[in-house]
């Protein structure tokens, strides 16, 4: 869309959704604000939950004309580009907004001349709720270092939007804390302690996952045969304050990795932040071979459930990955190899890792394949103490009812008579 003709229509579609009627029975989910037609995690997950109440009318926007590819419409189900004039109507109509980060990332929309906007929507006529994607190890927003701050919270109007949400789930009441310190004016009495709806996906029963996720499973599995699945997420940095997006392997340490890995009977998976282009850990033409060192990036799995729900092992530096990998009770390695950079310059961390991070936390390769080596030799890994005392700091639930409840608080503030 040309910006020229584009702004004048968002301007008109502000007033257009003051004076249209809302439906509260119409749920707005959308597709991942950075990873077009893919739509996964807390939202999917929500919409797997209602897809067949007939309470609720869902309505999936898309953006770029990449849609979902395992999202079925009926009745009850509806899949619109956000950018067409129909989709912009649809969304006037909704009353409970279902975001993933923010208005401004969620309905964003790119102009030809390569800048974008986004729809404001009038959210005091909404139910409005941030499913959020994770578990926050991180400092983010109102919480992080002031180097970071100034690249990561600059817009105002994102900000603002905080305090008018009906609910933004967490995990435990130590992550509500955190939430509500990060969402910053968000009343931390809006803070649902629901646990996050997308873990359901590690719990459930393989033939209840939507096809999109059996197929995944199924690939994951098919990748490490009978071997044992080690895998390394780390997480990215921004290249405003980090001098490198992730750790760079030499040749001769990838050479020690293949060794260990292959004497314990265990492949790596390399699942690189999405952000960050291609496999950067690993060189893509050198070292991932498809056989022991693989490459599990975004483009080839949308969802982390398929491949913790495989795992053995996870490996990761301030990724919540490993959280994650607490819900399923898998042994996790910490390689921190720019921990005080990290701490001071860039994201900055919430909790102090002795107490959160559950496994060793290395911060050398030397120490890292020591580590590594050490938890593959062990026949069967059981908790400890400490790695149960992390598990309760971050889960107040370990079932796979997450949606259920958070699909319950949304209803019930529907129905609190919020303004329409």
């Amino acid at each position: 869309m040309p910006a020229w003709l584009g702004v004048p229509l968002l301007l008109a579609w502000r007033l257009l959704d003051l004076l249209v009627p809302k439906r509260r029975d119409h749920w707005a989910f959308f597709d991942h604000p950075l990873k077009p037609g893919q739509f996964i995690e807390n939202a999917r997950a929500v919409f797997e939950q209602v897809k067949d109440d007939p309470r609720v009318h869902c309505r999936v926007f898309v953006r770029g004309g990449q849609r979902p590819l395992d999202v079925s419409e009926h009745a009850h189900v509806r899949v619109l580009r956000l950018d067409s004039p129909r989709g912009l109507w649809a969304l006037a109509r909704c009353g409970v907004l279902l975001l993933t980060n923010s208005t401004a990332l969620d309905m964003s929309l790119a102009w030809r001349n390569g800048g974008y906007a986004a729809p404001r929507p009038w959210l005091r006529r909404r139910v409005t709720v941030n499913l959020w994607h994770g578990i926050p190890l991180k400092r983010l927003f109102a919480l992080a270092n002031p180097d970071q701050r100034q690249h990561g919270d600059r817009d105002r109007h994102r900000r603002r939007e905080r305090r008018f949400y009906t609910g933004l789930v967490a995990s435990s009441t130590i992550d509500a804390h955190a939430m509500a310190a990060i969402f910053h004016p968000l009343p931390p009495t809006n803070v649902w302690v629901t646990g996050l709806p997308r873990n359901d996906f590690l719990r459930i029963a393989e033939d209840a996952l939507p096809a999109g996720l059996r197929d995944e499973l199924a690939r994951v599995r098919a990748l490490r045969g009978r071997r044992r699945l080690v895998l390394y997420a780390p997480t990215y940095r921004d290249a405003s304050v980090a001098a490198e997006r992730s750790y760079r392997f030499s040749d001769d340490e990838v050479v020690q990795l293949r060794q260990v890995l292959q004497r314990h009977g265990a492949v790596l998976g390399l699942r690189s932040h999405y952000l960050v282009n291609g496999p950067a850990a690993l060189d893509p033409v050198r070292h991932l071979d498809g056989e022991v060192l693989l490459d599990l990036g975004h483009a080839q799995f949308q969802e982390i459930a398929p491949l913790l729900r495989e795992s053995a092992l996870v490996i990761t530096d301030y990724s919540s990955v490993y959280i994650d990998a607490l819900y399923l009770g898998l042994p996790v390695v910490g390689f921190a190899y720019d921990l005080e950079h990290y701490r001071t310059r860039q994201n900055g961390l919430l909790y102090d890792l002795d107490l959160a991070f559950p496994g060793p936390m290395t911060t050398s390769f030397a120490a890292l394949l020591a580590a590594l080596d050490a938890v593959l030799a062990q026949p069967q890994y059981h908790p400890d103490e400490r790695y149960l005392t992390a598990r309760r700091l971050f889960f107040q639930h370990l079932d796979a009812d997450n949606s259920r409840r958070v699909v319950q608080r949304i209803h019930a503030a529907v129905a609190a008579n919020h303004p329409a």
